[in-house]
């Protein structure tokens, strides 16, 4: 993407990665005179004032697909003078969505990359598809003829890629709260798919009882998945370690106090994910939501090894090959807690 002046810019973000909506409002606020904006009414709420307030972003908001459908696609269709519009993330939920012509320089932002354009290389084996059948039937006779369908609508659809558009800067951060402890977040909803819970239960055997320290899950914890992982860790957890979690999704002012006080995040990824029959690379074909939120809050961040790191963010990342390193550093840094 070239560096030049834009004039004008819409970013439609319809689902709830307000982290990459945040990003991409960053890298284009001195890079365009207008900016127009349509998301999900929670999104708005996890977007640092500093940036949400600025005077070229015109924003506008919906509910949701079912009862905001006219305005959606009326919105869209309003956006046909501007000289980039991207359509952050795009999930099957809005196949069904009927619209007109996207705007000539559309752009779509993908998030899971082999799904939409490699599956044959990254199909997954035939036990993930035993698990769950109807990816089967839904996939093969239904979603590549509207992929199809959907991709041609837009102009640029193969150009765009998450690492470039990461920025040097950081977004600036509110008063954070003052914290005497060691708090160790690991943002997102506890799901099996996708991170490697199974570390963190090696991380809690293995800690010790000299490290004092809150270990905050900052995400919904609800799920049978969650609550069965979450009994395990209690069973074994030694009494200097406090955890935190919620059986609710996390509002942003609650996500915010605890990413602000934290002393490190952790983003236990796994290399792989089934997603809709595809085993993607993790990292290789999206940028995780977690990254960003180390980004946005400057905090350090363990994260796996061979994740590839931005260049602007290898002083904030602690790669890691297993929970002994990680252990380590925490040693070494209760001490600068006060």
């Amino acid at each position: 993407m070239s560096d030049k002046k834009i004039t004008k810019i819409a970013l439609f973000e319809p689902e709830m990665h307000h982290e990459v909506l945040e990003m991409l409002l960053v890298y284009f606020i001195e890079r365009a005179e207008i900016i127009s904006i349509l998301t999900q009414k929670e999104n708005v709420n996890f977007i640092d004032n500093a940036t949400r307030l600025q005077s070229k972003l015109v924003w506008q908001t919906f509910v949701n697909k079912r009862e905001d459908n006219i305005f959606i696609r009326n919105w869209i269709s309003d956006q046909r003078e501007v000289d980039l519009f991207i359509w952050i993330t795009l999930s099957p939920g809005w196949y069904r969505f009927k619209m007109g012509r996207m705007p000539e320089n559309s752009m779509l932002l993908i998030h899971n990359l082999h799904f939409w354009f490699d599956y044959e290389n990254h199909k997954a084996p035939l036990f993930h598809h035993l698990k769950t059948m109807w990816h089967q039937w839904i996939y093969f006779f239904s979603y590549r003829q509207k992929q199809k369908i959907w991709l041609s609508r837009f102009r640029y659809w193969k150009s765009l890629v998450s690492f470039p558009f990461l920025p040097s800067q950081r977004i600036p951060q509110q008063h954070s709260p003052r914290n005497t402890k060691l708090s160790v977040v690991i943002p997102g909803s506890i799901k099996k798919n996708g991170r490697d819970y199974g570390l963190v239960i090696q991380f809690i055997k293995k800690v010790p009882s000299t490290i004092e320290m809150e270990l905050v899950f900052l995400g919904e914890a609800a799920s049978l998945f969650a609550r069965r992982f979450l009994i395990s860790v209690n069973k074994i957890k030694p009494q200097s370690v406090k955890m935190i979690h919620f059986d609710h999704y996390v509002p942003e002012d609650l996500f915010r106090f605890y990413m602000q006080r934290a002393t490190f995040l952790w983003i236990p990824l796994m290399p792989h994910r089934y997603y809709g029959g595809v085993l993607e690379k993790v990292g290789f074909s999206a940028i995780t939501g977690g990254l960003l939120d180390a980004w946005k809050y400057q905090r350090r961040c363990f994260l796996p090894q061979w994740y590839p790191i931005p260049a602007s963010m290898k002083k904030l990342v602690l790669p890691y090959h297993h929970v002994d390193e990680i252990i380590s550093q925490l040693s070494g840094s209760k001490r600068h807690v006060s």
